[in-house]
């Protein structure tokens, strides 16, 4: 992650959030942009369907709470002077909470609902993408392994984190067969990276870990997990 190369990161508890993703075709009536009248514009139907999404959180989850909701694609026409007759866009929600969840969700179907009804088009099309649980740190296993950490790494290289937004399959393995699990970050920035204001993070073209130590850390930490369950 977007650290300090050789440290290594371990919370207990909520770690990563729940990620729902969906790609959303609202439709139009296709016209000559001379023609206005004569069209359904989609584009000017997505356009406030995004801009009326943004306001869920901050309208609609406590402040108490963390949501994010965000609109990742948005395509439609192929011409300046022609007015489609569709626009697709994609969309990302990440929360912690279940109720939050909900509350997000129930939001956005009804906010493309009722701007789709407002216009009067067809009524939109909400396609499921993807979805990965939460991802949750048993503490009696992270207090265990954070020990193991501290004495593999040294106390100052093991350092606790904060709730991470960005969400993880790896919540799946263990929700499936019921057992406990630990997921834990490396840091792969050298110190003068760190200094330099905001450092690429992950998923954008400019993150670029140093090789090491982030590689022997990884290793290290994943070898030291195991042994301690190992050894027992």
């Amino acid at each position: 992650m977007n650290g300090l190369a050789g440290t290594v990161t371990i919370m207990e508890g909520a770690a990563m959030a729940t990620a729902d993703s969906y790609r959303v075709t609202v439709y139009g009536q296709g016209s000559h942009g001379s023609s206005p009248e004569h069209s359904i514009d989609p584009i000017v139907l997505g356009a406030a369907i995004v801009l009326r999404l943004q306001t869920i959180v901050s309208r609609q989850v406590p402040p108490q709470s963390a949501a994010v909701v965000t609109i990742g694609s948005f395509h439609s026409g192929l011409k300046e002077n022609v007015i489609p007759d569709r626009a697709v866009f994609t969309l990302n929600v990440r929360t912690f909470e279940p109720e939050v969840r909900e509350t997000v969700l129930t939001a956005i179907r009804r906010i493309i609902m009722m701007e789709a009804a407002a216009s009067g088009p067809p009524e939109p099309l909400i396609e499921d993408l993807s979805h990965f649980p939460p991802l949750h740190n048993d503490p009696v296993e992270t207090a265990a392994l954070t020990e193991h950490f501290r004495e593999e790494f040294g106390a100052e290289q093991v350092g606790p984190g904060h709730p991470v937004m960005g969400s993880e399959d790896f919540g799946a393995l263990a929700s499936a067969i019921g057992a406990p699990s630990v997921f834990w970050f490396f840091g792969g920035n050298t110190a003068q990276t760190l200094a330099s204001g905001i450092p690429p993070a992950n998923h954008s073209p400019f993150f670029a870990p140093v090789i090491e130590p982030t590689l022997s850390t990884g290793v290290q930490a994943a070898v030291c997990a195991l042994y301690s369950k190992l050894r027992k």
